[in-house]
């Protein structure tokens, strides 16, 4: 940015369209130590959009969707379904992903690359989003045999959304509460320590009831062509 060639942008006005959180999220995964970083209003939109409201958003939207979680719950799981799911590749990765995730971010967060902490995460996400799509819950739910197998997915989709979300707090911090939040998760259980478990291997997890408080956590951001032929 140049005051000579008028392109300065004002990040409070910036903050207004995009939010805080999401202008803070772009700055962050955008900005490097070793050099100088690029804005562009239209590579913002389209990483917020691809990132916060597609990749975490809407995978925290079809959990928490009455179609597929009817009962509003961090479901249990039943242990001889889990070993069925956990046997497929697409498990597998998952939970590889998610266990290895709080060390690589640790490490990152230690040498202040933040662009790498959401790297790694939003790459978990995306596995996880595969494995949402492969298993095909909305396939489980209209078979009364396979509700276990579907608690399964989502205990496990849910789990990796609480691990990046306290992951990913201190760069989305309003985000990462409204998640939690939804989720039901206690403030006393928001610290780094928290990732270190995964709920999967606890045999004392009991059930948690989900907030009532909306699972859109960041809108997607419409362009000005967009929203004009709308008018």
């Amino acid at each position: 940015m140049s005051k000579s060639k008028n392109n300065v942008v004002s990040p409070f006005n910036r903050s207004l369209l995009y939010t805080c959180d999401g202008l803070r999220y772009f700055l962050l995964r955008e900005g490097v130590a070793h050099s100088d970083g690029n804005y562009s209003d239209t590579k913002l939109t389209r990483i917020l959009n691809s990132e916060l409201a597609d990749t975490l958003g809407n995978l925290l939207s079809r959990c928490c969707s009455s179609a597929l979680n009817p009962n509003q719950v961090f479901p249990e799981i039943d242990s001889e379904a889990f070993e069925r799911v956990a046997s497929m590749d697409v498990t597998k990765k998952i939970m590889d992903a998610v266990m290895k995730l709080p060390e690589i971010c640790e490490q990152h967060y230690s040498d202040l690359n933040f662009y790498k902490v959401v790297d790694a995460t939003i790459a978990t996400l995306h596995v996880t989003n595969l494995f949402f799509e492969s298993i095909k819950p909305w396939e489980l739910r209209k078979k009364p045999e396979s509700m276990d197998q579907l608690n399964v997915v989502l205990h496990l989709t849910l789990e990796t959304l609480r691990i990046c979300s306290i992951i990913l707090s201190p760069i989305i911090p309003s985000i990462s509460d409204r998640i939690l939040n939804k989720m039901s998760v206690p403030k006393s259980r928001r610290l780094w320590k928290e990732v270190r478990s995964q709920s999967w291997n606890d045999p004392s997890f009991k059930q948690v009831k989900l907030s009532t408080s909306t699972a859109v956590i960041f809108q997607r951001i419409l362009d000005e062509r967009k929203k004009n032929s709308r008018l």
